[in-house]
This record gives C-alpha cells, sequence and structure tokens, in this order.
C-alpha cells in the first residue's frame, strides 16, 4: 500500500498507516468483546452465536465494503452525494414512526434478529453532502445564503435524531461546527457557543440548588448595565451588550423550562451527577462509580486477558454495557494504564493521520470530507470516554470501530474509506 497510481480502479493503494491504525482499532475491539462477554468458568470458547461471533460478521461485512470503496471510481461519491444524503434523511424520519425503542430510543430498524440503525449513517452522508456542496465549483464558505446552507446540512439531521430520543448520536454532529471553522467560521460563533455553555451550566446548577429562577436573569441584567454604564459613549458597544443580555436571558429561560418540564428525571439525574451536584454510589450513581472503580482496578499493567471482574458477564457485572457503550471500561480493567496509552496512540495516530491528510487535498470535497472525518471520531472518542469517567452525561455512544455493533462499526469505515479513496484521487 504505497502510493497511488492514479485515480482508476485498478490494483487500489489507500493510506497504509491510515488502514493499519483501523485494523488495530477493530482488532482490540474483538479482543475486548469477547473478552467482556465471555463467561470465564468455560475457559476459551468461541461461537458465532455470541456476541463476539456476531462482530466478527460484522467484521467481515465491513471488509467487503472496504472492497466495494477500494475498487469504486471516486467520482461516484461525489456524484450521488445527496442522493445518498436525501436517502438517509428519510431513513431517519420512518424510524421514528416504523422502528422499534432501544433504551428509550426509537432509532432502529429491526430485521429479524439484526438491528440497523440508520442515525449512524447520518453522519456519513452529511459529511459528503457538506463536502460536495462547499466542494462546488463557486462556492465558498462566505455570505449568508452559503452559511445557512451548510448549518441547516447538519442542523437538519440532528433535529430528526433528537426526534428519535437519541441525544448521543444527536451531539455530535455540532462536530461539523469544527469542520466549518477551518473553512472560515468567525470565531465569534464558537466564543457564542462556550458562553451558552457556561450559560446552561450556571442555570442547571441554580436549578438543581434551588436558586429562585429571576436571580438568574437579574445577574445577566445586571452584568449587561455594568458594561453598558462604562461603553456608554459607544453606540455600537451598547447595542451589542444590549443584544447579548437579551439573548442570553431568553436562552437561560429555555434552558430552565427545558431541564424542568422536556428533560426526564433519569436525564436531570446523568447531568447532576456529571456536574457532582449529587453523590448516590449506590444508587443513582452506581454504574458511575463501578466505572470508575474499572478503569482504576488496571493499575499499570492490568489484571490481564479474560481475568476482568468489573466488566464481566459471566459473574455479576457491575458495570453495564461492557462490550458497547463502556468498553474502555474493559479496556483499562484488563490492560491497565500501558494498554490504554497504547489504545491512545493508535487512536490519536488515526486523528493525527487524517487531519494530516485533510491539509494536503487539492480540492475542498477532499478537505471537507477529511475534516469531517476527524471531527466526527475525535467527537464520539471524547464523549464515550469522558462518559465512562463522569465528566460528560451518561448519553450512549459508541467508540469508533472498537464498540460492539454493525451499524456504527459499517458507518465508521464507510465514512473513513470514503475519504481515504478521495486521498488516493489525490496522491
Amino acid at each position: 500500500m504505497g502510493s497511488a497510481r492514479s485515480a482508476g480502479n485498478e490494483n487500489p493503494r489507500l493510506d497504509a498507516p491510515s488502514v493499519w491504525l483501523y485494523a488495530g482499532l477493530v482488532l482490540i475491539g474483538l479482543i475486548n468483546i469477547y473478552s467482556a462477554t465471555s463467561d470465564p468458568n468455560q475457559g476459551f470458547h468461541f461461537s458465532f452465536n455470541s456476541l463476539a461471533g456476531r462482530q466478527m460478521m460484522w467484521i467481515g461485512g465491513a471488509v467487503l465494503l472496504i472492497l466495494t470503496i477500494a475498487f469504486a471510481n471516486v467520482a461516484v461519491f461525489d456524484y450521488f452525494a445527496y442522493g445518498f444524503y436525501a436517502l438517509i434523511i428519510l431513513l431517519n424520519i420512518a424510524v421514528i414512526f416504523l422502528g422499534r425503542e432501544v433504551a428509550g430510543a426509537r432509532s432502529w430498524f429491526g430485521f429479524g434478529g439484526v438491528g440497523i440503525q440508520p442515525s449512524e449513517f447520518a453522519k456519513a452522508a452529511t459529511a459528503l453532502a457538506l463536502a460536495r456542496f462547499l466542494g462546488t465549483y463557486g462556492i465558498r464558505f462566505k455570505g449568508t445564503r452559503n452559511v445557512f446552507i451548510c448549518l441547516g446540512l447538519f442542523l437538519l439531521p440532528m433535529g430528526i435524531i433528537l426526534g428519535q430520543n437519541d441525544t448521543g448520536s444527536a451531539l455530535v454532529f455540532l462536530a461539523f461546527f469544527l469542520v466549518l471553522y477551518r473553512e472560515g467560521l468567525p470565531g465569534g460563533l464558537l466564543l457564542t457557543a462556550l458562553w451558552m455553555a457556561i450559560l446552561g451550566i450556571a442555570r442547571i446548577v441554580m436549578t438543581s440548588r434551588g436558586v429562585p429562577h429571576f436571580w438568574t436573569y437579574g445577574i445577566l441584567a445586571v452584568l449587561g448595565a455594568v458594561i453598558i454604564w462604562f461603553g456608554r459613549k459607544n453606540r455600537q458597544l451598547v447595542i451589542t451588550v444590549s443584544l447579548i443580555t437579551i439573548s442570553s436571558i431568553v436562552f437561560s429561560l429555555l434552558v430552565g423550562f427545558a431541564y424542568t418540564k422536556i428533560l426526564k428525571s433519569y436525564q436531570r439525574d446523568r447531568i447532576e451527577l456529571t456536574l457532582g451536584l449529587i453523590k448516590d454510589e449506590q444508587g443513582k450513581g452506581y454504574h458511575l462509580h463501578q466505572s470508575r472503580i474499572a478503569i482504576g482496578a488496571g493499575q499499570l499493567v492490568g489484571r490481564g486477558f479474560l481475568k476482568g471482574t468489573q466488566t464481566k458477564m459471566g459473574e455479576k457485572s457491575f458495570v453495564p454495557e461492557g462490550h458497547t457503550d463502556y468498553i474502555f471500561c474493559t479496556i483499562s480493567e484488563e490492560w491497565g494504564f500501558a494498554g490504554v496509552v497504547v489504545f491512545f496512540l493508535i487512536y490519536f495516530g488515526l486523528l493525527f493521520r487524517l487531519v494530516s491528510l485533510a491539509e494536503r487535498q487539492s480540492t475542498t470535497f477532499g478537505r471537507v470530507l477529511g475534516y469531517s472525518v476527524a471531527c466526527i471520531l475525535f467527537f464520539h472518542i471524547a464523549i464515550n470516554i469522558g462518559m465512562t469517567i463522569g465528566m460528560v452525561p451518561t448519553i450512549g455512544i459508541p467508540l469508533p470501530f472498537v464498540s460492539f455493533g454493525g451499524s456504527s462499526l459499517w458507518a465508521f469505515t464507510l465514512l473513513l474509506f470514503t475519504f481515504l479513496k478521495v486521498d488516493e484521487k489525490r496522491r
């Protein structure tokens, strides 16, 4: 797998480091899925009816997908980008009415014993559509119309997935803000997002502590009034601060309403546990507490393959979903700090490689697609691992290429290798 010859379909040569890093992550996932779901009393026992066996079949499907992409004409991805996006949007709408509910989210189509989650494929479809739009001749990320089209391309599927009650998958679409920042999104919008996050957390803290809501509005009004007083000679500053103050009060009001009237009690509990507002290690915070124990139990070199106790299915499982959302706990417990370091090196090696390849692209299509892949993977990694150590609320999203599941593995494989195929043409 050296440098590519051309855009032709014969003897495809994808970026070797990326392919090997991908293979390493998939192998790590398979090993730890087997460990988390095996019975330690049976010794080594592999069956295609087991979860590890099913993951093997998903991996086989991923290999076929890779081969299909590798021998495809790269122009196909550009040509069918909008059609693929429209199809995935329709599937995500349909699943709300026709899908089955899993863990409170109606985001799965069931076909016999197999489940397909269209929201996973929405990330790849959105990345392709955004790359296609910004890669169109004469289109630049400038002007109100183009900016709103770009925002709409990922806010639309995000809103639909929120309608499926799948908050975790929906939040990942915020990764596209980083992609657009690379394309020229004003830094002020990122500062606005940071301010909204701070304001939202403050509102939640005050609500959970029983502080009357008018205190929040009063503090914002006084802060705005003080700034206006000292800058009263600057008309533009007065107008800007006034608008920010009013917008902040309205946003705080909406956060308070959503937190108390829309979010379910278990969702509020998860947020308050993450913010340290409540501590209940034997009740609401039990799984988070056990997750931290599992991560710390590995110490330097881990307990060893198949020797974990916190994430085992064969005995009482203290950590839920040790093969899916909490698979990082399995890795930490059995392979320890040393194993986690290697694991992170592989992950961040892949992210670094993707950003490097994205910067080398000769087309806007390739650059936007490359950054989309890197940013989506980064968000998944940060949220998933942050969830297991209590830095973000438990919202249930997979660890890319590692967690059990066909939909996530296939969607991430499609996303990654589509970009690698585009990069092959560049080289």
